[in-house]
């Protein structure tokens, strides 16, 4: 019955794609809003689980200029807004159908000339068929390099487009050379089995269009403020293998090709390790839900180790910090898993040197321990201000060999509403703290800055 189905419904969209093409000289072009299905209809494998975008959040509502949302303000959409579309689509609408396509789309605004890009569209049985997207391709590119991730912030799955001899990949937020930005319409995702399925914006779409991420249903952890509607199309790119991606914009389109970028297989599981003291040399690993042809292979960056019997971590090193063990696939069908965990210890191997202005090696410890100190850092408080040591909004007091930056300062706000403030603004006394992850006694001591 399913298959009788199909063919129906095939036969139907032949016949309209007959139409279509039989009214060529009497096309009617123009712009029309459009919902994800109708947009990626002919272009993608399936679009049956295709919907609106339902975010829990209002904060990036205005991010994309061609996505239709059901946004008002922050107090009616205090729990969520939906992208429900796209707008500004190109469309060619054979003049028999025009006012037929009006009544079931009234967003169709007629344009003059005939467009570059455009999605064909006929009406059968009252209800709008849209075809295969007929393409303007602007570039095609074979030597970008393609980069998968498969746990990062943004979803279970990251593709990065790296590196390409065509200047405008390393493009992001601004035009330049390549105009995809916060106007693109889409993507697609095409493998070397033919699968093809389209992104949607803020689940997969980014105003970075270089770096496209998704969740699948079996780790749907990531990007929680985001109901993902299009799971089952998701899905069915694990384990499949990636050749080609095409960035859609209202008149064009670039198409970058690839040799092969497989996206491993993930699964319902769970990896953990206790944190521990570095001297006791070994600590608990939990680990559920492995699959039977998992080739297990270990690893910790930084820490000689190893694991035994999937439950143990023994290491050789007592360094402290905070370490990541990682479990890999031998086979490389599966995707990894990983589980953070902090080697601490009691020692104290730096003081501070008034003479010198910066830290130093304490009296008895071992200069391998006092290094490890000053990669580790975290915080530093100056006068109880709290500063972290280093990553996004960082503040470098104390460099990574010891050394009091008593210009330091911290930048908050962008370009002319920039505003520096000194953490040390004038000669005086300082009160100082320093922790270093992995080191459970801080560093205190008071510093005589002269300005």
């Amino acid at each position: 019955m399913k298959k009788l189905v199909s063919l129906l419904l095939a036969a139907v969209l032949a016949a309209s794609l007959f139409a279509f093409a039989a009214a060529e000289d009497e096309l009617v072009y123009g712009t029309a809003t459009l919902t994800y299905a109708e947009f990626y209809a002919g272009d993608v494998s399936s679009t049956d689980s295709y919907d609106a975008v339902t975010s829990a959040t209002t904060g990036k509502s205005g991010t994309f200029q061609n996505t239709v949302t059901d946004f008002v303000d922050a107090d009616a959409n205090k729990d969520g807004y939906h992208l429900t579309g796209l707008a500004n689509v190109n469309v060619a609408v054979p003049a028999a159908d025009v006012e037929a396509y009006k009544a079931i789309n009234p967003t169709f605004v007629e344009n003059a000339g005939k467009p570059a890009q455009y999605k064909p569209v006929t009406v059968s049985n009252g209800k709008a068929v849209y075809g295969a997207t007929v393409w303007n391709v602007a570039d095609t590119v074979a030597d970008a390099a393609i980069e998968v991730v498969t746990d990062s912030h943004w979803g279970d799955y990251q593709i990065n487009i790296t590196e390409s001899s065509t200047a405008y990949i390393r493009n992001t937020r601004e035009d330049g050379d390549f105009a995809v930005n916060s106007g693109i319409l889409g993507i697609i995702v095409e493998t070397e089995s033919g699968l093809k399925v389209g992104m949607e914006h803020l689940q997969s779409i980014w105003v970075q269009p270089w770096e496209i991420s998704w969740n699948v249903s079996v780790d749907n952890s990531h990007n929680e403020e985001l109901v993902y509607d299009n799971l089952p199309e998701l899905d069915k790119l694990m384990g499949e293998t990636v050749t080609k991606i095409t960035f859609i914009n209202a008149d064009d389109a670039y198409v970058f090709t690839f040799d092969g970028a497989y996206l491993p297989v993930k699964f319902e599981s769970s990896l953990s390790v206790a944190d521990a003291a570095s001297a006791e040399g070994k600590t608990a690993v939990t680990l559920t839900g492995l699959v039977e042809d998992y080739t297990p292979v270990w690893s910790v960056r930084g820490l000689e180790s190893s694991v035994e019997g999937n439950s143990e971590l023994s290491w050789t090193d007592d360094l402290p910090g905070a370490y990541t063990l990682v479990l890999t696939d031998g086979s490389g069908k599966y995707a990894p898993l990983s589980a953070s965990f902090v080697l601490s210890t009691d020692v104290l191997p730096a003081a501070w040197d008034g003479e010198t202005g910066e830290l130093t090696l304490a009296e008895g410890c071992d200069e391998a321990m006092f290094e490890c100190f000053l990669a580790n850092l975290a915080t530093v408080s100056v006068n109880g201000t709290e500063y972290m040591a280093s990553g996004r909004g960082g503040v470098v007091i104390i460099n990574n060999i010891g050394e009091l930056d008593t210009e330091a300062a911290v930048t908050s706000g962008r370009g002319a509403d920039a505003v520096t403030t000194p953490v040390f603004p004038e000669s005086g006394d300082y009160e100082i703290t320093v922790k270093a992850t992995g080191f459970n006694t801080p560093l205190t001591f008071t510093a005589t800055i002269e300005k």
